[in-house]
């Protein structure tokens, strides 16, 4: 087990006084680094091999990150969905940039803090949002944040090619969780606060972390 831990009881607590990743307080889930972006394994991952890539700066969304910095976040987008689609077959990302994306607890939005979903999984997310909003389609990530950087009231999903959606109304809390949930069968583990999952966690460490050295 990660250092023995388990379920964290005072998470609604931790999420209503800081940033949960400008200052990532178990850092036995980071699996690799570079100089401004982190590779974790989620906190309540759906499935296991769950990770999110996120800024070490507090940027607001993905498509805001600096320019200078595209580069390197799609260097490491393409190394996680190269060892994601090795070990379990294909790999599927999603942001929710800051369309209503976060858990709101006690009024306090969580967390308008740049974070690249990265899921282990060859369906086509995209079709189920398809349902609810119509998407604007890209070539790939960089083609979509050409087009659409300083926008950041959206939600992305890329799975054969990436879709943005510019929803006019305000989606659920944690829209994209809810939706991956409900694909996959599991609707309950969209939650991640009561749904922490633990045990799956250690199991995504302990299976990729030999692939990100």
């Amino acid at each position: 087990m990660i250092n023995d831990m388990n379920r964290i009881e005072d998470l609604s607590e931790q999420i209503l006084q800081k940033c949960r990743f400008c200052n990532p307080p178990e850092r036995e889930r980071i699996l690799w680094e570079t100089e401004h972006f982190y590779v974790m394994v989620s906190l309540g991952p759906i499935v296991e091999g769950y990770l999110l890539i996120v800024t070490k700066s507090h940027i607001g969304a993905c498509l805001n990150i600096p320019e200078d910095l595209l580069p390197e976040f799609l260097m490491v987008k393409e190394k996680v969905k190269v060892i994601l689609t090795s070990v379990y077959g294909g790999c599927v990302f999603y942001e929710h940039g800051k369309a209503g994306s976060s858990l709101l607890i006690d009024g306090h939005i969580h967390c308008y803090h740049a974070h690249l979903h990265c899921i282990p999984l060859s369906d086509k997310l995209h079709s189920d949002i398809a349902l609810d909003y119509t998407p604007q389609i890209y070539e790939s990530m960089e083609e979509a944040y050409t087009s659409l950087n300083g926008v950041d009231k959206y939600l992305l999903v890329e799975d054969d090619k990436v879709y943005v959606f510019l929803p006019t109304d305000k989606p659920r809390s944690q829209y994209l969780r809810y939706k991956l949930a409900c694909h996959i069968g599991y609707p309950e583990r969209w939650d991640w606060v009561n749904n922490q999952n633990w045990e799956m966690i250690d199991d995504t460490v302990k299976r990729l972390k030999p692939y990100f050295v």
